[in-house]
């Protein structure tokens, strides 16, 4: 795992947030020193360039969920359900959490130019999916899952539905019934709504209990 010090990661944060509100190609390296509170040249020794700084903005943020990820499949003392149920309220409060960050991995996504950063989070999905498959694999041998269940669909499924969700919200917002709730109550509503409805529908895929 890189380590980052204060000022790489407060750098590090300036940047995820501009490049989420601007663009990548649409923020310099002047606009997040000036943020950062920093001179271009500090950039420039930390991070070499304006693509570096944005590698490092991901590997930042994808070495987190490496990490739990990892945890999660090691661990011995949940059931398989328990894990993915895990999984599910791991990444809707990842998504809720790192909204900016989340912009940009959307964005980076759609873009056809290959790239590093193009390349990291395709990285990423594929351990994902490659650490998600044994919980899976294992229930399915003991008899837990049901043996038909497409994992990459259900990983689809999962970052579909949220990524989906969280954008709405706004839409959702100005609802009657919400128009009095403050925000922080708001996001609690939504990150609810969204555990219980992935965890139903998980449950009903993978084990077929409606």
């Amino acid at each position: 795992m890189e380590e980052y010090n204060e000022k790489q990661l407060s750098i590090i944060i300036v940047a995820e947030r501009l490049f989420a509100d601007q663009g990548f190609h649409g923020t310099s390296v002047r606009d997040i020193a000036q943020e950062a509170d920093v001179n271009i040249a500090m950039i420039s020794y930390y991070f070499g360039s304006k693509d570096k700084l944005l590698e490092s903005v991901f590997r930042y943020r994808m070495e987190a969920s490496r990490k739990f990820i990892n945890e999660l499949v090691q661990n011995d003392t949940m059931e398989p359900l328990e894990k993915i149920n895990s999984l599910i309220d791991r990444y809707i409060n990842k998504m809720l959490g790192e909204q900016h960050f989340h912009c940009i991995m959307n964005r980076e996504q759609l873009n056809k130019e290959k790239s590093p950063v193009r390349d990291l989070i395709w990285e990423l999905k594929r351990e994902m999916l490659g650490l998600m498959q044994p919980i899976v694999t294992r229930a399915q041998e003991a008899g837990t899952f049901d043996k038909e269940v497409d994992v990459v669909m259900l990983m689809t499924t999962l970052f579909g539905t949220i990524n989906q969700a969280i954008p709405a919200q706004y839409i959702l917002r100005n609802d009657i019934e919400f128009e009095n709730m403050n925000d922080d109550d708001f996001k609690e509503y939504l990150r609810n709504r969204l555990s219980t409805h992935l965890k139903k529908l998980f449950k009903a895929i993978l084990t077929h209990e409606f």
